[in-house]
C-alpha cells in the first residue's frame, strides 16, 4: 500500500521539471559528536555564512530550489537536524534545548565562528534557543513556519499530539501507520499551495515519514513542547539577535498568528508574510523568499514589521 502511495505522489504531486543527472543533495554525512550528520557545503570564501536547517517532514531538500542562488552570495552549510530528515538520533536527544547545541557543534566542526541562521518549522524552537544561549555565534536569525511561545496557535491535531502523551503513545503505536501517511503528504502536497517539490524530494521525504525511528524522534520533540516552549517564551524579549520571521498565510498547522506573535514579542525583528505561501513558505513564495533573505542579510537587518 504505502508503495503504490509513493507512486501515486510521484505522478500527482511532484515536479516535472527535468532533474540534473547529478544530484547535488545526494546524501554526505559527517561525524560530529555523537551524530552522523548529513549536509551540503558551498564554501565561498570572504562571504558571510549562511547556515540552512531543515523542517518537518522534510530534509535540507527543502533548500533544492534556492541552494544554488544562495551559493551565489553566501557560504553555504546547511545540514539535516538529528532525529529529522536522514540525520539519526535517539528519542532522548529529541528537545529544542538538546538540538540547538548541535547547531554550535556543527558550526565548531566546520570551523564557522559567525552565521546567519535559518530555522524552518521544528527548527524555530530549536534556532530561538541556540540564539538565546549562544548570541554572539549568530549575526542574524530567520525563522519561520514553527512555534516559539506556549500555547502556540496551532491546528487541533498538532495541538493534540503537543498536550496528550496518551495520543503521542496512539501515534507512535496503533495509529502509526496513519500518521506516517498523513506526514508523507504534507510532506508532498498539503504542506504546499502552489509549489511541487522534485522527484528525487519526494521519494526522499516518503523514506523519512516511513521510517520508524525518525517517526518516534518527531513524536517525541512535539512532546517536548510543553516544557520548552514556556522557556523559550520568557526570553524573547531578551533576544538581540535581528530576526527576520517569514510566514505562509495559507499555513493550516502553524497558524500566521504566531509570526505575529514573535514581532511581537523579539524587539530587533523584521515581518515579512507570503500571502500565496503555505507551510513550507520558503518554496512556496520562491523567490520573493529568496529576494529577501538576500536582502536582509547583504543590507544589514532593517526593522521593518509589515504584514
Amino acid at each position: 500500500m504505502t508503495q503504490s502511495l509513493l507512486n501515486k505522489a510521484l505522478t500527482q504531486f511532484a515536479s516535472d521539471k527535468p532533474e540534473p543527472a547529478e544530484d547535488p543533495f545526494a546524501p554526505r554525512f559527517v561525524k560530529v559528536g555523537k551524530f552522523d550528520i548529513r549536509f551540503i557545503r558551498r564554501e565561498k570564501l570572504n562571504a558571510p555564512t549562511l547556515l540552512l536547517l531543515n523542517g518537518l517532514p522534510q530534509s535540507i531538500r527543502m533548500w533544492e530550489s534556492s541552494i544554488e542562488a544562495f551559493s551565489d552570495k553566501f557560504d553555504v552549510l546547511a545540514f539535516d537536524i538529528p532525529g529529522f530528515g536522514l540525520s539519526k538520533a535517539e528519542e532522548a536527544d529529541m528537545s529544542p534545548s538538546n538540538l540547538s547545541e548541535v547547531i554550535i557543534q556543527v558550526m565548531d566542526h566546520f570551523n564557522i565562528e559567525h552565521a546567519h541562521l535559518v530555522g524552518p518549522d521544528v527548527g524555530v524552537p530549536i534556532s530561538l534557543t541556540a540564539v538565546i544561549n549562544h548570541p554572539e555565534r549568530f549575526l542574524s536569525l530567520n525563522i519561520f513556519d514553527g512555534p516559539g511561545n506556549f500555547p502556540p496557535k496551532l491546528s487541533p491535531i498538532l495541538m493534540a499530539v503537543i498536550k496528550s502523551r496518551f495520543v503521542r503513545w496512539l501515534a507512535k503505536g496503533l495509529n502509526k501507520r496513519s500518521v506516517m501517511k498523513t506526514n508523507f503528504l504534507t510532506a508532498v502536497n498539503e504542506g504546499y499551495y502552489r509549489y511541487k517539490p522534485s522527484k528525487r524530494a519526494v521519494k526522499e521525504y516518503y523514506d523519512i515519514t516511513y521510517n520508524d525511528q525518525a517517526h518516534k524522534c518527531a513524536i517525541s520533540f512535539f512532546g517536548t513542547y510543553s516544557k520548552e516552549l514556556p522557556w523559550i517564551e520568557q526570553r524573547l524579549k531578551d533576544i538581540q539577535v535581528p530576526t527576520l520571521i517569514t510566514w505562509g498565510k495559507q499555513h493550516p498547522f502553524v497558524l500566521v498568528d504566531n509570526a505575529e506573535y514573535l514581532a511581537r514579542h523579539i524587539p530587533n525583528n523584521k515581518l515579512a508574510v507570503f500571502e500565496n505561501a503555505s507551510h513550507f513558505s520558503s518554496e512556496d513564495a520562491g523567490q520573493e523568499y529568496v529576494d529577501l533573505l538576500i536582502e536582509w542579510i547583504e543590507k544589514g537587518f532593517e526593522k521593518q514589521k509589515a504584514a
